[in-house]
């Protein structure tokens, strides 16, 4: 884009504007830090689901998480998940930090991992590990 200025025949001073195509300059950034959250959060759904499974299939893992006696051991295997979570990011985030990855591969991976986990927290799949 252009600002011309152009004297017309009345004698006023116009200023026009003269649009000319440039091309773009497109710097493709990593998106690794962003791959390495997307895959920690399906993670930790994963670990959710695994946590919730194992809760139902043992009593002493049960016991275990009961970390807050209000709340009862959904406490403790959220906080376990949250850990997991956190502690997946902080390994993946500096090994995929400065690289650029599909996002598209990412989502898919993570869709599938908090699929599992969603699995993992309906009853009718962790009442299938419970003790008779």
């Amino acid at each position: 884009m252009a600002t011309i200025r152009v004297e017309r025949a009345d004698g006023r001073t116009v200023d026009e504007i003269e649009w000319k195509a440039e091309e773009l300059e497109i710097v493709e950034r990593p998106n690794g830090a962003a791959a390495a959250a997307i895959l920690s959060a399906g993670f930790g759904a994963l670990v959710l689901g695994l946590l919730a499974s194992l809760s139902e299939a043992s009593t002493a893992a049960h016991d275990w998480f009961d970390f807050q006696a209000r709340v009862g051991p959904l406490s403790g295997k959220t906080i376990m998940s949250v850990v997991a979570y956190v502690a997946s990011w902080a390994v993946l985030a500096p090994v995929m930090w400065k690289r650029s990855f599909a996002l598209n591969t990412v989502f898919v991976i993570a869709a599938v991992l908090i699929g599992a986990g969603l699995v993992g927290t309906f009853p009718k799949f962790f009442e299938l590990f419970a003790p008779e």
